[in-house]
């Protein structure tokens, strides 16, 4: 083989292991992951037909070129996978790339080299591009040691220790208060009279006044006796009356006095106007 045959072999190698359908089986192969995909396999001739169906956690070790010039796995196979062949002789078969489909790869690795598993190249292949690498072992996880918690004993109750009856007083009833004892009312003290002088704004200011005055002392006798301190409508309506009654009511506005000179030109210039009226009649 020349130069340029193997130069045009490695990039065509280098273009079939890098499509979307055979990286992942290459990755796989690599790590040696399992895989799941579906297989419909020939159905003519009969002799050659391949039950079509799902391959689940498929041990792929090989990817080459067959006689043929197929593109193909090399994979161990075990129930519940399906198989014209059945699996009593070898689970080891071969996958055309163009006919598998929904391939999935897994999480899990084998870690074993199955019966009649041969190294390097495969022989039923005319080329071989990728095998298993058996030199990463699988990672095994240790088991994680969980220390136990150490419980502290719980003490025991202390029980009490009994104690000797404490004397018991007689009870003391309150006795009622008298009459004199009670809060006596505020005796009502009584409005100043107001003069009859007082006008219009006076009147307004004392009867705001009369009114407060009024409804303080209504305040101060229901705190006395416990009762509720807001007066009512009705209780408002009385200040109002007993208001107007104790104040004087303001004057009627006096209309002003007529100047008797005023009044007497005013007539005199009647009498001239009238004169004046019958003299050019």
């Amino acid at each position: 083989m020349n130069f340029n045959q193997t130069f045009f072999n490695i990039i065509e190698e280098q273009n079939i292991l890098k499509t979307a359908k055979t990286k992942p089986i290459v990755d796989a192969i690599k790590s040696r992951n399992k895989i799941s995909f579906f297989y419909s396999g020939p159905k003519k001739p009969q002799k050659n037909s391949v039950k079509p169906g799902n391959r689940i956690d498929a041990e792929a070790v090989a990817l080459g070129l067959n006689k043929k010039g197929n593109l193909v796995v090399r994979a161990y196979v075990q129930p519940p996978s399906v198989s014209k062949k059945g699996f009593d002789k070898t689970g080891w078969r071969t996958f055309m790339v163009g006919r598998m489909s929904n391939l999935k790869v897994s999480d899990s690795k084998f870690d074993q080299k199955r019966p009649d598993y041969k190294e390097g190249d495969d022989k039923s292949m005319s080329v071989t591009y990728v095998t298993a690498d058996w030199t990463n072992k699988p990672e095994v996880k240790k088991p994680r040691i969980v220390k136990p918690t150490v419980t502290k004993p719980t003490p025991k109750p202390v029980q009490p220790q009994p104690t000797e009856p404490q004397p018991v007083e007689p009870e003391v009833k309150p006795t009622e208060p008298t009459p004199a004892e009670l809060p006596q009312p505020k005796p009502q003290t009584k409005p100043e009279p107001i003069s009859q002088e007082t006008d219009n704004q006076d009147y307004e200011v004392k009867r705001k006044e009369l009114y407060k005055n009024k409804q303080t002392d209504f305040i101060n006798k229901q705190k006395e006796i416990g009762g509720n301190i807001k007066p009512g409508q009705g209780t408002r309506e009385r200040f109002k009356k007993e208001v107007e009654k104790e104040l004087p009511q303001p004057k009627p506005q006096e209309k002003p006095e007529i100047n008797p000179k005023e009044d007497k030109n005013k007539k005199l210039q009647e009498s001239i106007k009238n004169i004046k009226r019958l003299m050019f009649s």
